[in-house]
């Protein structure tokens, strides 16, 4: 858009000729000077596009007016044909053509107040002020010249922040897919904007659609039509039942309730982010590599395994930052000043790392590990492969696809208790890790970003499931040591799996009560026989009371949770014994040390000889049947947890039909023959708490079938404010799109355009 622009105004130009000595009359110079501002204005919101901490000042008020002058920065656009930049000296913008030149000034407004019924805007970072004076040349020895000035008021937008859901196309919610049990989905918080147009229809077959709370504005500058009866509940708890009775194709009676349903015809206005600022993330990476940011090329870290399905060229860089931890503060926070951070000049904040403390505790990849910022930004050349739990805040962009394998930034002590069986929020409110020590938290801030796609993918459920499998692996394990009684099995079902993960007791295999024999009384059969016989390890008394354990612990059809490899199946079993042999019971620590062998030899085996007879795999039909029976239980659903937002660059290139249909391919993978673990009815809980972007300005390298994505998934999208308003946990790098607001244009002087940015 913005080099359409300034071809036009180019153009035009030309038609008043390009030399200055052309420009007699001074109707033509005030049109050349006009159109000259207006030039020079787009160029302004192109570089703040590209990077927001661009300006001249450090911020404009009202009161102390422009504060703080830049002394240099260079322009960031490059070449323009007719137009000469010759960025910031001094405070002030500058650039010519061969008919005039300008002077600019720009800069956030300081003081804006945030408006209390908007939680999706940040208004105090919201407003610029530009101001540009411009001077033409005058022509064949006229003295007359004419000058304009012209300002503006810009408004600044964060759509990966701000959206729910936001697509730089066409808003198809049809594409969320169908709900179970025949209910509607639930969209709840944030905003939805489609820039083409919206379109609240199914997935065709029994989906019902999707209903929305709370939200605080649906938005197109085309239109929003109704192929499915939706009902609407807004932010200030309003409702209407949108239709196509009412929808954008009924002029007359479509209502905007307030300004929270606007399409093209009722004042919405385009908020469309046409490029990610990457300029900006390089160089900040570059230059604080000492502190917090990386740069990931090709000969940075080795590639792994994984392929693609959908485009096996690809290589991919695996980064897995492992459990959730406690992290110490630096004390020393990234600077969250648009002045400084990030800023493509001197006055940026200092690369020493001299005055950083290391975080520790860390078990992230060691080259991010060792990075010492609070907030930690990478910028890489190769396809990344990211899943695990980053213990800082997190701002991932790459120039090629980035594939979330896994659970992304949940702290797996999350409790997965949702309210409703709707599964939209859970009992516990998510929260963000304070202080890194003082209250550990479920996640942190972290904003994922692709010049291409960012791709989905459950291929691998010792990836996503862990929280999950643990509780119900400890719970299988209990049950085939043979409980005595089922009160026993249900009591020893409540310790091993609580709703709250942290609450997690032993195993109680020997009561406290004497009996006739002069034993211990027996809660588990298995338990008393290895607790009594402490050195058999063979024959028929050992193998009847042993056979379902070894069961488990081998591959096959059941719920079995099988170890491909019979040394370290033999290795775990034996671990198993010994500890129930020493007291009786299996204490938290020692379900924990004998699950995480038992985890750790099933994720390699899972890597490079999947099965859906051994590990992770095995379990996962049993696991959603044994879930779905109480969902009051700390036996969770199998869900793929997202905290962060998403934004994906290319259009959309998958199978697709548009209206009430099932013919609807995201941008997934896994869960399909040979190893579809799990089948219909059972499905994946796909939770993005956060935020989902496509900004649809790139064009794909590939085509998505849908020949290797499963169907059986249930997508959640709940928006998280905390990206947007809180200032500790906010990603460090955040795209933003500029829109002009107002534009004022007025002639001046010579001498007022001479003065202009000069000290009073």
């Amino acid at each position: 858009a913005f080099a359409s622009i300034l071809l036009i105004l180019f153009m035009i130009f030309g038609r008043v000729k390009s030399g200055h000595h052309q420009l007699q009359s001074k109707d033509v110079r005030r049109f050349v000077a006009t159109n000259l501002a207006e030039a020079a204005l787009n160029c302004i919101i192109a570089e703040m596009n590209a990077n927001r901490a661009f300006n001249t000042h450090r911020y404009y008020s009202e009161k102390d007016g422009w504060t703080t002058p830049v002394k240099s920065r260079d322009s960031l656009l490059g070449d323009i044909k007719g137009m000469k930049l010759t960025g910031v000296k001094d405070g002030l913008y500058r650039g010519s053509t061969d008919s005039g030149e300008f002077k600019a000034r720009f800069s956030l407004v300081y003081g804006a107040r945030e408006n209390s019924k908007t939680k999706t805007l940040k208004e105090s970072e919201m407003y610029a002020v530009a101001e540009i004076v411009v001077k033409t040349f005058a022509g064949w020895g006229s003295k007359d010249v004419s000058c304009r000035k012209v300002s503006a008021f810009i408004e600044r937008r964060f759509p990966a922040n701000e959206n729910l859901l936001y697509d730089g196309e066409i808003l198809d919610l049809g594409g969320l897919g169908p709900f179970v049990n025949g209910r509607e989905n639930q969209l709840r918080r944030g905003r939805l904007y489609g820039n083409h147009y919206i379109t609240f229809n199914t997935g065709g077959g029994a989906c019902q659609g999707s209903e929305l709370y709370e939200v605080e504005k649906i938005e197109t500058p085309g239109f929003i039509k109704a192929l499915k009866d939706t009902r609407i509940e807004f932010a200030n708890k309003t409702s209407m039942k949108l239709s196509k009775l009412n929808d954008s194709m009924k002029v007359s009676a479509f209502e905007t309730h307030g300004g929270y349903l606007l399409d093209g015809a009722h004042g919405a206005h385009p908020v469309k982010l046409s490029r990610l600022p990457k300029e900006r993330i390089k160089y900040t990476a570059d230059r604080f590599k000492k502190t917090y940011g990386l740069t990931i090329t090709s000969k940075t870290l080795p590639f792994g395994d994984y392929k693609n399905p959908y485009n096996k060229k690809d290589k991919f860089v695996d980064l897995n930052f492992n459990d959730y931890r406690t992290t110490k503060s630096s004390k020393r926070a990234n600077s969250d000043s648009e002045a400084g951070e990030g800023a493509f000049d001197d006055e940026a904040e200092s690369a020493d790392d001299s005055a950083a403390i290391p975080s520790t505790g860390s078990d992230d990849p060691e080259i991010i590990r060792k990075l010492k910022g609070d907030k930690i930004i990478i910028y890489s050349e190769v396809p990344l492969r990211i899943w695990g739990c980053p213990d800082k805040n997190i701002t991932i962009y790459s120039l090629e696809d980035i594939v979330i394998a896994g659970d992304f930034n949940q702290n797996p002590l999350t409790s997965q208790l949702y309210k409703t069986e709707d599964f939209i929020d859970y009992k516990t409110s998510i929260t963000n890790g304070k202080d890194f020590g003082n209250q550990i938290g479920n996640k942190v801030g972290a904003m994922i970003m692709s010049e291409k796609r960012v791709l989905i993918d459950v291929s691998r459920p010792t990836l996503f499931a862990k929280n999950e499998i643990k509780p119900y692996f400890l719970y299988l394990l209990a049950k085939n040591l043979h409980p005595s009684s089922q009160k026993v099995e249900k009591e020893t079902k409540m310790a091993l799996c609580p709703p709250d993960p942290t609450k997690r007791g032993p195993l109680v295999g020997l009561g406290p009560q004497i009996g006739a024999d002069g034993e211990r009384e027996p809660y588990y059969g298995t338990i008393a026989w290895l607790y009594k016989n402490p050195t058999l390890n063979g024959g028929g008394t050992y193998n009847s009371n042993m056979e379902d354990i070894i069961n488990f612990f081998t591959p096959g059809t059941g719920a079995v949770f099988g170890i491909q490899d019979a040394h370290v199946r033999n290795e775990i079993i034996e671990d198993l014994k010994t500890y129930l042999r020493s007291g009786g019971d299996l204490i938290v620590d020692e379900q924990d040390k004998l699950f995480e062998k038992a985890w750790a030899q099933a994720t390699l085996e899972e890597e490079k000889m999947p099965s859906k007879n051994a590990g992770a795999m095995g379990l996962m039909q049993s696991l959603f049947d044994e879930a779905k029976k109480d969902h009051k239980d700390g036996i969770f659903m199998p869900e793929i947890t997202i905290n962060a937002g998403i934004v994906s660059s290319t259009r959309r290139a998958s199978k697709w039909k548009i209206g009430n249909s099932s013919d609807k391919v995201e941008d997934e993978i896994g869960n399909v023959a040979p190893f579809d673990y799990l089948k219909k009815p059972g499905y994946i809980i796909q939770r993005i708490y956060g935020t989902y972007t496509r900004l649809a300005v790139n064009e794909p390298d590939y085509f998505i079938s849908g020949a290797q994505t499963g169907k059986n998934i249930l997508r959640r999208r709940v928006w998280d404010s905390t990206n947007l308003s809180n200032a500790n946990f906010k990603p460090l790098e955040c795209p933003a799109v500029h829109n002009l607001l107002t534009f004022k244009d007025e002639q001046i002087s010579a001498k007022e355009y001479d003065n202009f940015g000069k000290k009073e």
